[in-house]
Protein backbone atom coordinates (compact mmCIF):
# COMPACT_ATOMS: atom_id res chain seq x y z
CA UNK A 1 0.00 0.00 0.00
CA UNK A 2 1.42 3.28 -1.11
CA UNK A 3 2.38 6.27 1.61
CA UNK A 4 -0.72 8.89 1.20
CA UNK A 5 2.02 11.39 2.42
CA UNK A 6 4.73 10.53 -0.60
CA UNK A 7 3.97 12.86 -3.36
CA UNK A 8 4.70 12.94 -6.91
CA UNK A 9 5.10 16.05 -8.94
CA UNK A 10 4.26 18.17 -10.48
CA UNK A 11 2.18 19.31 -7.35
CA UNK A 12 2.04 22.03 -5.14
CA UNK A 13 1.28 21.98 -1.32
CA UNK A 14 -1.28 24.78 -0.81
CA UNK A 15 -0.14 25.49 2.99
CA UNK A 16 -2.36 27.57 5.11
CA UNK A 17 0.15 28.05 7.73
CA UNK A 18 -2.48 26.58 10.06
CA UNK A 19 -1.79 23.65 12.31
CA UNK A 20 -3.70 20.91 10.45
CA UNK A 21 -1.44 22.25 6.94
CA UNK A 22 1.34 22.36 9.18
CA UNK A 23 0.96 19.03 10.17
CA UNK A 24 0.39 17.86 6.84
CA UNK A 25 3.47 19.00 5.58
CA UNK A 26 5.61 17.67 8.23
CA UNK A 27 4.28 14.46 7.29
CA UNK A 28 5.00 14.87 3.69
CA UNK A 29 8.55 16.01 4.08
CA UNK A 30 9.44 12.94 5.62
CA UNK A 31 8.82 11.28 2.70
CA UNK A 32 8.63 13.20 -0.23
CA UNK A 33 12.14 14.95 -1.70
CA UNK A 34 11.11 18.89 -1.36
CA UNK A 35 14.02 20.14 -2.84
CA UNK A 36 13.56 18.69 -6.45
CA UNK A 37 11.74 21.40 -7.69
CA UNK A 38 8.63 19.52 -9.13
CA UNK A 39 6.70 19.86 -5.69
CA UNK A 40 6.28 23.38 -4.39
CA UNK A 41 4.77 24.75 -1.26
CA UNK A 42 3.31 27.88 -1.52
CA UNK A 43 1.94 30.27 1.20
CA UNK A 44 -0.95 32.63 -0.22
CA UNK A 45 -0.55 35.96 2.34
CA UNK A 46 -4.21 38.17 1.97
CA UNK A 47 -2.77 41.13 4.28
CA UNK A 48 -5.26 40.38 7.05
CA UNK A 49 -3.30 37.20 8.26
CA UNK A 50 -2.66 37.16 12.05
CA UNK A 51 1.26 38.21 13.01
CA UNK A 52 1.24 34.23 14.71
CA UNK A 53 0.65 32.80 11.35
CA UNK A 54 3.28 34.36 9.90
CA UNK A 55 5.92 33.97 12.27
CA UNK A 56 4.46 30.23 12.16
CA UNK A 57 5.61 29.67 8.47
CA UNK A 58 8.31 31.60 9.13
CA UNK A 59 9.08 29.61 11.47
CA UNK A 60 7.92 26.29 9.68
CA UNK A 61 10.75 27.10 6.75
CA UNK A 62 13.29 27.46 8.93
CA UNK A 63 13.10 24.64 11.43
CA UNK A 64 12.31 21.97 8.86
CA UNK A 65 14.46 23.20 6.24
CA UNK A 66 11.33 23.73 4.00
CA UNK A 67 11.29 26.30 1.32
CA UNK A 68 8.11 28.18 1.03
CA UNK A 69 7.35 30.66 -1.49
CA UNK A 70 5.41 33.63 -0.23
CA UNK A 71 2.73 34.97 -2.35
CA UNK A 72 0.55 38.09 -2.39
CA UNK A 73 -2.79 38.78 -4.90
CA UNK A 74 -1.36 42.13 -6.75
CA UNK A 75 -3.88 42.57 -9.30
CA UNK A 76 -3.41 45.50 -11.96
CA UNK A 77 -6.65 47.55 -13.58
CA UNK A 78 -5.59 48.50 -17.16
CA UNK A 79 -7.81 51.34 -17.88
CA UNK A 80 -9.34 51.78 -21.06
CA UNK A 81 -9.02 55.50 -23.50
CA UNK A 82 -9.81 56.43 -26.29
CA UNK A 83 -7.89 60.23 -27.06
CA UNK A 84 -4.27 60.85 -26.31
CA UNK A 85 -5.58 63.44 -23.34
CA UNK A 86 -6.93 60.40 -21.58
CA UNK A 87 -3.13 58.66 -21.99
CA UNK A 88 -1.63 61.70 -20.45
CA UNK A 89 -4.03 61.59 -17.51
CA UNK A 90 -3.59 57.35 -17.41
CA UNK A 91 0.01 58.62 -17.19
CA UNK A 92 -0.27 61.04 -14.27
CA UNK A 93 -2.73 58.23 -12.54
CA UNK A 94 0.80 55.74 -12.81
CA UNK A 95 2.49 57.77 -11.38
CA UNK A 96 0.31 58.58 -8.26
CA UNK A 97 -0.39 54.97 -8.21
CA UNK A 98 3.11 53.85 -7.96
CA UNK A 99 3.06 54.69 -4.12
CA UNK A 100 -0.14 52.85 -3.46
CA UNK A 101 0.59 49.13 -3.14
CA UNK A 102 -1.13 46.89 -5.95
CA UNK A 103 -1.83 49.51 -8.04
CA UNK A 104 -0.56 49.70 -12.06
CA UNK A 105 -2.48 51.74 -14.47
CA UNK A 106 -1.17 51.14 -17.69
CA UNK A 107 -2.72 52.44 -21.41
CA UNK A 108 -4.17 49.42 -22.94
CA UNK A 109 -7.82 48.34 -23.44
CA UNK A 110 -9.34 48.13 -20.48
CA UNK A 111 -8.89 45.15 -18.56
CA UNK A 112 -8.59 43.35 -15.77
CA UNK A 113 -4.38 41.58 -15.33
CA UNK A 114 -4.74 39.23 -12.61
CA UNK A 115 -1.23 38.94 -10.89
CA UNK A 116 0.94 38.50 -7.58
CA UNK A 117 4.21 39.13 -5.87
CA UNK A 118 6.62 37.21 -4.45
CA UNK A 119 6.96 38.01 -1.13
CA UNK A 120 9.58 37.54 2.66
CA UNK A 121 8.54 36.84 6.03
CA UNK A 122 9.85 40.57 6.13
CA UNK A 123 8.28 42.22 3.19
CA UNK A 124 4.83 40.74 3.51
CA UNK A 125 1.54 42.66 3.84
CA UNK A 126 0.41 43.22 7.18
CA UNK A 127 -2.50 45.75 6.95
CA UNK A 128 -4.95 43.98 4.48
CA UNK A 129 -3.10 46.07 1.23
CA UNK A 130 -3.79 42.76 -1.35
CA UNK A 131 -7.28 42.63 0.02
CA UNK A 132 -8.34 46.19 -0.41
CA UNK A 133 -6.84 45.88 -3.77
CA UNK A 134 -9.17 42.83 -4.61
CA UNK A 135 -11.90 44.63 -2.82
CA UNK A 136 -11.20 48.02 -5.33
CA UNK A 137 -11.45 45.75 -8.31
CA UNK A 138 -14.25 43.13 -7.33
CA UNK A 139 -16.09 44.33 -4.44
CA UNK A 140 -16.82 42.77 -1.09
CA UNK A 141 -16.38 38.91 -1.39
CA UNK A 142 -19.29 37.69 0.90
CA UNK A 143 -20.70 33.95 1.70
CA UNK A 144 -22.43 32.86 -1.68
CA UNK A 145 -19.26 34.55 -3.03
CA UNK A 146 -16.30 33.98 -1.47
CA UNK A 147 -14.05 35.05 -4.18
CA UNK A 148 -11.25 36.02 -1.59
CA UNK A 149 -9.87 32.23 -1.49
CA UNK A 150 -10.67 32.09 -5.37
CA UNK A 151 -8.88 35.30 -5.93
CA UNK A 152 -6.43 35.60 -3.30
CA UNK A 153 -5.14 32.23 -3.11
CA UNK A 154 -6.43 29.73 -5.88
CA UNK A 155 -5.98 32.16 -8.68
CA UNK A 156 -2.37 33.69 -7.44
CA UNK A 157 -0.60 29.98 -6.89
CA UNK A 158 -2.54 28.72 -10.40
CA UNK A 159 -0.77 32.02 -12.22
CA UNK A 160 2.87 31.28 -10.49
CA UNK A 161 2.60 27.51 -11.27
CA UNK A 162 1.82 28.71 -15.08
CA UNK A 163 4.68 31.26 -14.61
CA UNK A 164 7.46 28.51 -13.42
CA UNK A 165 6.15 26.21 -16.69
CA UNK A 166 3.95 23.86 -14.62
CA UNK A 167 1.11 23.12 -17.09
CA UNK A 168 -1.25 20.33 -15.07
CA UNK A 169 -0.44 19.24 -11.66
CA UNK A 170 -1.83 17.72 -8.22
CA UNK A 171 -3.06 20.09 -5.46
CA UNK A 172 -2.60 19.05 -2.14
CA UNK A 173 -4.79 20.44 0.69
CA UNK A 174 -4.86 19.89 3.83
CA UNK A 175 -7.95 17.97 4.95
CA UNK A 176 -8.59 15.54 7.46
CA UNK A 177 -10.91 12.98 7.88
CA UNK A 178 -13.22 14.13 10.43
CA UNK A 179 -14.06 16.87 7.35
CA UNK A 180 -15.92 14.19 5.54
CA UNK A 181 -18.34 17.16 3.59
CA UNK A 182 -15.02 18.97 2.43
CA UNK A 183 -13.34 16.39 1.18
CA UNK A 184 -16.15 15.10 -0.50
CA UNK A 185 -16.42 18.05 -2.41
CA UNK A 186 -12.82 18.32 -3.56
CA UNK A 187 -12.80 14.85 -4.80
CA UNK A 188 -15.13 15.72 -7.24
CA UNK A 189 -13.86 16.15 -11.34
CA UNK A 190 -12.65 19.65 -12.00
CA UNK A 191 -11.91 21.29 -14.91
CA UNK A 192 -9.23 23.04 -13.65
CA UNK A 193 -6.05 22.16 -14.19
CA UNK A 194 -5.21 20.14 -11.19
CA UNK A 195 -6.67 17.45 -8.98
CA UNK A 196 -6.68 17.24 -5.13
CA UNK A 197 -4.47 15.08 -2.90
CA UNK A 198 -5.61 14.88 0.60
CA UNK A 199 -3.06 12.54 2.27
CA UNK A 200 -4.59 13.46 5.74
CA UNK A 201 -7.98 12.36 4.52
CA UNK A 202 -6.57 9.36 2.81
CA UNK A 203 -4.25 8.37 5.86
CA UNK A 204 -6.87 9.01 8.56
CA UNK A 205 -5.88 11.99 10.44
CA UNK A 206 -8.33 13.62 12.66
CA UNK A 207 -8.35 17.25 14.49
CA UNK A 208 -7.24 15.01 17.61
CA UNK A 209 -4.22 13.52 15.72
CA UNK A 210 -2.51 17.01 14.46
CA UNK A 211 -3.34 18.85 18.18
CA UNK A 212 -1.34 15.78 19.80
CA UNK A 213 1.15 16.23 17.11
CA UNK A 214 1.81 19.89 18.50
CA UNK A 215 1.43 19.28 21.95
CA UNK A 216 4.82 17.42 21.27
CA UNK A 217 6.51 20.18 19.24
CA UNK A 218 9.01 23.13 20.98
CA UNK A 219 6.74 25.56 18.83
CA UNK A 220 3.06 26.32 17.70
CA UNK A 221 0.64 28.47 15.96
CA UNK A 222 0.00 30.22 19.05
CA UNK A 223 -3.59 30.71 18.35
CA UNK A 224 -6.81 29.43 20.01
CA UNK A 225 -8.87 27.36 17.83
CA UNK A 226 -11.83 29.51 17.43
CA UNK A 227 -9.27 32.37 15.70
CA UNK A 228 -8.07 30.52 12.47
CA UNK A 229 -5.77 32.76 10.62
CA UNK A 230 -7.36 35.51 9.28
CA UNK A 231 -8.00 38.15 12.01
CA UNK A 232 -11.77 38.61 11.38
CA UNK A 233 -12.97 36.11 8.69
CA UNK A 234 -16.79 37.19 7.33
CA UNK A 235 -17.56 33.27 7.40
CA UNK A 236 -17.22 32.87 10.77
CA UNK A 237 -20.23 32.79 12.76
CA UNK A 238 -21.53 36.35 14.43
CA UNK A 239 -20.62 34.73 18.08
CA UNK A 240 -16.83 33.89 17.40
CA UNK A 241 -16.31 37.37 15.34
CA UNK A 242 -18.13 38.76 18.77
CA UNK A 243 -15.52 37.03 20.67
CA UNK A 244 -12.81 38.06 18.81
CA UNK A 245 -13.91 41.63 18.97
CA UNK A 246 -14.46 41.54 22.16
CA UNK A 247 -10.52 40.64 22.98
CA UNK A 248 -8.73 42.37 20.24
CA UNK A 249 -10.89 45.40 19.08
CA UNK A 250 -8.87 46.52 16.73
CA UNK A 251 -9.02 44.14 14.37
CA UNK A 252 -12.91 45.13 13.50
CA UNK A 253 -11.60 48.83 12.15
CA UNK A 254 -10.32 47.30 8.56
CA UNK A 255 -13.12 45.05 8.42
CA UNK A 256 -15.98 47.93 9.22
CA UNK A 257 -14.17 50.14 7.17
CA UNK A 258 -13.99 48.07 3.90
CA UNK A 259 -18.26 47.85 5.06
CA UNK A 260 -18.13 51.42 5.31
CA UNK A 261 -16.36 52.29 2.15
CA UNK A 262 -18.26 50.19 -0.24
CA UNK A 263 -21.30 50.62 1.21
CA UNK A 264 -21.88 46.98 1.49
CA UNK A 265 -21.57 44.13 4.42
CA UNK A 266 -19.86 40.96 4.11
CA UNK A 267 -22.91 39.22 5.41
CA UNK A 268 -25.61 41.05 3.92
CA UNK A 269 -28.15 39.35 6.84
CA UNK A 270 -25.91 40.07 9.91
CA UNK A 271 -25.13 42.97 11.30
CA UNK A 272 -22.32 45.77 10.44
CA UNK A 273 -19.28 44.65 12.01
CA UNK A 274 -18.37 48.05 13.74
CA UNK A 275 -21.72 47.14 15.79
CA UNK A 276 -20.09 43.50 17.01
CA UNK A 277 -18.93 45.04 20.46
CA UNK A 278 -21.98 47.07 21.29
CA UNK A 279 -24.65 43.76 20.67
CA UNK A 280 -25.48 41.46 23.25
CA UNK A 281 -23.59 38.12 24.43
CA UNK A 282 -24.56 36.04 20.96
CA UNK A 283 -24.36 32.50 21.66
CA UNK A 284 -22.55 30.25 19.25
CA UNK A 285 -24.80 28.34 17.04
CA UNK A 286 -23.80 24.28 15.43
CA UNK A 287 -22.86 25.41 11.53
CA UNK A 288 -21.17 23.54 9.19
CA UNK A 289 -17.53 24.57 8.38
CA UNK A 290 -17.53 26.81 5.71
CA UNK A 291 -14.74 25.69 2.71
CA UNK A 292 -11.96 27.92 3.53
CA UNK A 293 -8.20 27.72 2.51
CA UNK A 294 -7.34 30.08 5.37
CA UNK A 295 -8.52 27.43 7.92
CA UNK A 296 -7.18 24.59 6.11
Amino acid sequence: MSDPFHVKGPAVISFSGGRTSAYMLYRIAQVTDLSAGDVLVMFANTGKEREETLVFVDQIAKRWNIEIEWLEYARRYVPKYKSSEAAERCTAIQALAARDYGRTYEPANGRKEPGYRVVTFSTASRNGEPFDNMIDLNGLPNRSLRMCTAEMKIRVIKKRLLDRGFRYWDCVLGLRADEPDRVSSKRAPTRERWEHLMPLADAGITEADVMAFWAQQPFDLGLGQHEGNCDLCFLKTPAKKQRIATNRPAVVEWWATAEDRTGSKFRPHEPPLRSLVQLPVLQEERSQRIDCFCTD
